[in-house]
């Protein structure tokens, strides 16, 4: 992406709120965020003025190609001791770390190593920027969803009864890949019946059969963005007499959380506009996750839509899903997911596949 130099500066430009000499950088996707740097190793250190990014051998000719608005330090395999050299020729004391990123071994390494370093926990100081998405990643996000739309779409052809999950599963990963995708955004997630009660399950051996509910979750990795699509369907007629009505009001509470998304809005107060058709309609208790999170480079980031999400305001350029779902243990389950990017006049559906509740069988 061409905004990695801007996105720097306006990093750079809140250390100074945050009253830091330096921000050390140590999550990948952040680093990525203002670097452009795409190797799964190294330390980015953000100052007022400059930064450096410490790669080992592996990356030394990657990360100057990738992020040459930064400066390359050479550190090998001494990434600490360069990291407290490059300090210390700044006379960088108060120095901001990652604290979702680093751990407590990490952090005891990084003060033995680098003396003389008041170490500051920061949280969200890049993220916050990163859920404000440019035109460019939002088209990025549009190729990754277009490839797992695509990909529902031949999930609808393949499928039949006694197939397993994971034949579905693997239908759906060799589609995507052959049709463009980097990686998958996720291990893709197909429940047949009492499985699609679980809202994380894993695509296994269990045989489906025609006329049970099918929910399939998935999505696409391309140029380090991500799309996410859920669908519930049958092959042929239900034979739960309760899928049609249950189907019905999961894709109205996913319908009345889109149309009312608003910037300025709370994450909790879009979440409710889904919820409360589910409450409503007396699923209140099969409905225990959020109603949606961010997409980007991470397909699970902020900003957080859901019912603990009372602080933070959801802003014009923001993309987020849209995923209410009821699951009823022992039976079925149903879920419907969008991605959207809320404008200022409301919410923009990215995704493009159709959502039948049931397929007829070839």
């Amino acid at each position: 992406m061409p905004n990695e130099p801007q996105r720097l500066s306006s990093v750079q430009a809140d250390l100074a709120r945050h009253a830091l000499a330096a921000l050390v950088v140590s999550h990948a996707n952040n680093r990525r965020y203002l670097t452009g740097f795409t190797g799964s190793a190294g330390l980015l250190v953000v100052m007022p003025d400059t930064a450096y990014l410490l790669a080992d051998s592996r990356y030394y000719e990657q990360a100057a190609r990738e992020a040459p608005h930064v400066v390359l330090e050479r550190a090998g395999y001494e990434t600490l001791p360069r990291l407290a050299d490059v300090l210390a020729r700044h006379d960088a004391r108060k120095v901001g770390f990652e604290a979702g990123a680093v751990t407590v071994q990490q952090l005891k390494e990084m003060r033995e190593k680098v003396p003389g370093v008041e170490w500051m926990a920061t949280t969200g100081i890049v993220e916050r920027h990163r859920t404000i998405k440019a035109p460019d990643e939002i088209d990025a996000i549009r190729r990754a969803i277009d490839i797992s739309d695509r990909a529902m779409a031949h999930a609808w052809e393949v499928v039949r009864p006694g197939m397993t999950e994971a034949d579905l599963a693997w239908a759906l990963e060799v589609y995507m890949r052959e049709h463009g995708a980097d990686g998958m955004a996720f291990d893709i997630i197909v429940g047949a019946g009492e499985n699609g009660a679980l809202p994380h399950h894993r695509a296994g051996q269990r045989v489906i059969h025609a006329g049970e509910p099918i929910v399939v979750d998935m999505g696409a990795r391309l140029g380090g963005y991500h799309s996410d699509i859920t669908r519930t369907f049958c092959i042929g007629e239900a034979r739960d007499p309760d899928y049609t009505r249950v189907y019905d009001i999961v894709d109205a509470a996913n319908r009345a959380a889109i149309a009312g998304a608003r910037p300025g809005m709370t994450g909790k107060e879009v979440d409710a506009l889904g919820r409360d058709v589910i409450v409503a309609a007396g699923f209140g208790e099969q409905f225990g996750h959020s109603l949606g999170h961010g997409v980007g480079l991470d397909v699970h980031e902020g900003p957080r839509v859901g019912f603990l999400s009372a602080d933070a305001k959801l802003e014009a350029g923001m993309v987020f899903t849209v995923e209410p779902g009821i699951y009823l243990p022992g039976r079925f389950g149903v879920r419907i997911e969008d991605i959207v990017v809320l404008r200022e006049d409301g919410a923009e559906v990215l995704t493009r596949a159709p959502k039948p509740s049931s397929l007829v069988p070839a």
